[in-house]
């Protein structure tokens, strides 16, 4: 990353194609300490993806794009269906959910679990709040209002949950 881009008023990423992927190897890097994923590389054909998209925004829109990438990846490299900016069609929330899952399936069949509703749906619900309240940094009341519940309910999840919140 270039000096030029922490300053205000940097060109869009569309003006700075030598950065783009270097800031999305840094993004990566950040998006998979965050959100605890294993990626770890982009694929050749989404690094030319990516440097010839004609990026309307600025570095946040190729943050915002890796993350969302990072979360719906099913590997540990980057695919240009992973990114989707076209057309912003992101694979629904449960082929995510389940590609998740049957990893976690695979590992669990060694052991004798029951009640295994109780133990991954809390997982799931304290992963995702845990994420909204990153990405809102603490703003418990932005939080909510993402996750589509009330303020009170969530902080009755975060306390059900044992969620740390930075403040």
């Amino acid at each position: 990353m270039t000096d030029k881009s922490k300053e205000k008023g940097t060109p869009p990423l569309r003006e700075r194609k030598e950065d783009i992927l270097a800031l999305a190897a840094q993004h990566i890097k950040l998006a998979s300490e965050q959100i605890g994923t294993e990626i770890k590389a982009l694929s050749r054909e989404t690094e030319e993806y990516l440097a010839n998209y004609d990026w309307p925004g600025d570095e946040k829109e190729l943050e915002t794009a890796v993350k969302k990438a990072c979360i719906l990846s099913e590997g540990p490299v980057l695919e240009v269906e992973d990114f989707d900016l076209k057309h912003r069609q992101a694979r629904s929330i449960g082929k995510f959910v389940e590609s998740k899952l049957k990893g976690f399936m695979k590992n669990i069949k060694r052991f004798e679990v029951f009640n295994l509703y109780d133990m991954v749906i809390p997982e799931v619900e304290k992963s995702l709040i845990m994420m909204v309240l990153n990405e809102t940094r603490g703003n418990q009341i932005r939080a909510a209002s993402l996750l589509g519940i009330n303020r009170n309910t969530l902080r009755s999840k975060i306390k059900k949950l044992g969620i740390k919140v930075k403040g």
